[in-house]
Parts: C-alpha cells; structure tokens; sequence
C-alpha cells in the first residue's frame, strides 16, 4: 500500500436535463468530491474522493478525523 491512487471515470452517469416545458438536453452527473488526508505507511496524503470512496476509508480507518470506535 505504497501508494494511493483512486481510478475512476471524469463523469459518474450522461442523463437529461429536463426544462419545465419537457424540453431534453444531454447533462452530465458529476461526482460529489471531498478532500480527505489519509495516513499510508506513515505518510499524510491529502487525496480527492468521491463520497463512497470516503465511506470505505472511514471504515477502515485511514483518514485522519475519523477514528473507529472500540468495543470492549
């Protein structure tokens, strides 16, 4: 786990834009990025994530602000 490097395509989903007279026109969805520093072999890396990506990083407690509770 050297390095991180998150691949995913430049837009999420090609939808309609849909005006109030039902007019269409292509639109793309784009994905809902944050910020996030995550903490690889030691090292802070600051990283641009979709929200999902987020989620998995949480869980497995990489980031740095979120930290899994203990159980006893």
């Amino acid at each position: 786990m050297s390095s991180f490097t998150f691949k995913y395509p430049r837009t999420a989903h090609i939808g309609n834009k849909v005006s109030h007279a039902k007019n269409r026109s292509k639109r793309t969805f784009k994905y809902n990025l944050h910020t996030v520093t995550v903490v690889t072999d030691g090292i802070k890396q600051r990283l641009r994530v979709p929200t999902k990506v987020l989620r998995m990083l949480k869980k497995s407690g990489l980031t740095t602000h979120w930290k899994k509770e203990e159980t006893k």
